[in-house]
């Protein structure tokens, strides 16, 4: 089986892993990813490892749901009616005999209610008292407002006024510019050219300093740079070990198995 390393700064989608497969002509891979960014989906079932040493999170394996269980049929039970549950005719009270009672009115109950209305009003007035603001003791002291920033002096003077002048440029070109110039494929190159420079650099500084990710790459047959943000890592590891074919694309990956097979089939013959 042989063992491919894949390097890439872009999120990949699961389906992706499959496309490499055929691409590379359904060979038994070991596919090994160092990525920037972690996939879109779950990838354990894809690829035998998956390292990330960019920012983000790899993505949780979905959740088995449990079968669900047969439903038993439930036999249902007689009715049965508690002779408790059955009321004496004596003990019905009718309509008539609770209208008398709801209109005999205490009068201690009146009094009680009327004192209870009178309660709000009172609680208004004094809330309204307290709401009004309270004059300060004569003798208290004035509240002490806090030291002002001392303002930058010497270089740092310089270094401020030079970043206020370049953020102004900068804000009254946006505005000056046309779309049309802002939006144009050289100016849209140059600003992605630079980006993924700064990635490439940052992404080979992370690969330089794992160990664990410069052992994987020791063992595999071939490493692929699969976009921009990687060709300057595969630059590096091409320079550095050259017993490893380390190629740009996956047409140019299959060039390089293609002939490691014939090599291995020729060994096997000779043998």
């Amino acid at each position: 089986m042989k063992t491919v390393v894949l390097l890439s700064t872009r999120r990949l989608p699961p389906t992706y892993f499959d496309t490499v497969r055929e691409d590379l002509g359904n060979q038994e891979l070991s596919l090994e990813v160092i990525a920037w960014m972690p996939p879109s989906g779950y990838v354990a079932d894809k690829v035998h490892t998956f390292t990330l040493i960019g920012p983000g999170r790899m993505p949780k394996a979905p959740a088995v749901e449990p079968e669900p269980e047969p439903e038993t049929p439930l036999e249902a039970a007689d009715a049965v009616i508690a002779p408790e549950a059955v009321a004496d005719p004596e003990s019905v009270v009718g309509e008539a005999a609770i209208a008398p009672a709801a209109a005999e009115v205490p009068a201690d109950a009146a009094e009680d209610e009327a004192a209870t209305s009178a309660a709000p009003a009172e609680e208004v007035e004094s809330k309204a008292d307290s709401s009004q603001p309270t004059a300060a003791p004569a003798g208290a002291a004035p509240t002490a407002r806090p030291a002002a920033k001392p303002r930058p002096a010497g270089i740092k003077r310089v270094r401020k006024a030079l970043g206020w002048r370049y953020r102004r440029v900068r804000k009254v070109a946006g505005r000056v510019l046309p779309k049309a110039i802002k939006t144009s494929a050289p100016v849209k190159f140059l600003r992605g050219n630079r980006a993924s420079k700064d990635l490439g650099k940052t992404y080979w500084g992370r690969i330089e300093g794992r160990r664990d990710v410069l052992t994987t790459i020791e063992k595999a047959d071939v490493v692929i740079a699969l976009d921009a943000g990687a060709i300057w890592a595969g630059w590096n590891l091409g320079q550095r070990r050259g017993s490893v074919p380390v190629v740009l694309g996956l047409p140019a990956a299959r060039r390089e198995l293609d002939q490691l097979r014939a090599t291995t089939k020729a060994a096997a013959g000779n043998g």
